[in-house]
């Protein structure tokens, strides 16, 4: 059951609420949907952020590179571009990559790992990495997919006196990335806007899972009760491109009658636009700025706390050790 047969979110995917959501929010400015203040200075306001100055993911556009970038999307839409073209343009212009190193900074910085059609798919054998459950009868399904581009925290964030039992809290990928909170997907011109989704709703689908059973595994132990911040982290960020037309959404957990289990996520648009004038690349460049900045913040501080509660409980003395 690829997820690009037709009937692959009646079957796959609605059985275990995972919901995809028709309805655009119509959201253009993100410092009103993160609740932030416009970077005065732009890069540099980045930089200057306490814990994730060491990130260098941060676009900036000037008038020259903004028309280039136009006018490489209208000459791939006039040439019939590949899908391999649109992603590889998208990757040097809006999707940076931090640089990699040999061993892990020991700075206690968040950086973030970009990664290219990364396979992890669910395992039982993989610790705290599990599938979104059944909620009704649905056709088998492995996750066993790879989206075509996400983002990840770097572990260099975490203390590194505890930094090598990550692994039993949480997942880590290579012993250098975990908790994932950015995916990307693209297609090329004419492709359908619906296959593009349903497969980064799928991707996604995991890693917001995962971040759940974390926090609820981390509450349990601490035996505190979901708050509406708590809920509010719950939360992932989506891009879908094709050509040169994309959206972002927002894939969001759904809780329970009881109001701390897991009832499925949904996914809802944000704001949707076509890298074809000045104003939509310049506000692209925002937006993805700002999930940088929620997940290398909020989403970061909460995972890390959430680490250290299950660590603690496991017996190690994290109190020794500062966030």
């Amino acid at each position: 059951m690829p997820p690009k047969r037709k009937n692959f979110g009646a079957e796959v995917l609605i059985p275990r609420r995972i919901i995809i959501s028709t309805t655009n929010r119509s959201i253009r400015d993100p410092f009103k949907h993160f609740g932030t203040l416009p970077p005065s200075r732009g890069v540099a306001d980045y930089i200057a952020l306490e814990g994730i100055e060491a990130s260098k993911v941060w676009l900036s556009f000037d008038d020259e590179s903004i028309e280039e970038i136009i006018e490489e999307y209208e000459v791939m839409g006039n040439e019939g571009s590949s899908e391999a073209e649109y992603a590889s343009f998208a990757m040097e212009v809006f999707f940076k990559r931090q640089r990699r190193f040999a061993q892990v900074p020991s700075d206690r910085k968040w950086r973030t790992r970009r990664a290219q059609q990364l396979f992890v798919p669910p395992n039982e054998r993989l610790s705290w990495l599990a599938p979104p459950p059944f909620m009704a009868d649905s056709q088998e399904f492995k996750f066993d997919i790879r989206p075509d581009c996400s983002y990840w925290l770097s572990v260099a964030g975490f203390n590194r006196r505890y930094r090598g039992e990550l692994a039993g809290a949480v997942y880590v990928h290579k012993r250098v990335i975990t908790c994932p909170y950015f995916t990307i997907e693209f297609k090329k011109q004419n492709q359908s806007v619906e296959q593009a989704k349903v497969q980064a709703a799928t991707a996604a689908s995991v890693a917001l899972y995962n971040r759940f059973l974390l926090k609820q595994r981390a509450l349990e132990i601490t035996e505190t009760p979901w708050t509406d911040f708590d809920k509010n982290q719950m939360r992932h960020y989506i891009i879908t491109f094709v050509g040169e037309e994309f959206n972002i959404w927002i894939l969001e957990a759904d809780f329970g009658e009881d109001n701390d289990s897991w009832n499925g996520c949904h996914m809802s648009a944000l704001w949707q636009g076509s890298c074809s004038s000045d104003s939509v690349v310049i506000q692209l460049g925002r937006w993805i700025n700002e999930i940088h900045r929620w997940g290398l913040s909020q989403h970061a501080t909460s995972c890390q706390q959430d680490v250290k509660n299950i660590l603690g409980n496991d017996g190690m003395d994290v109190s020794l050790h500062d966030l």
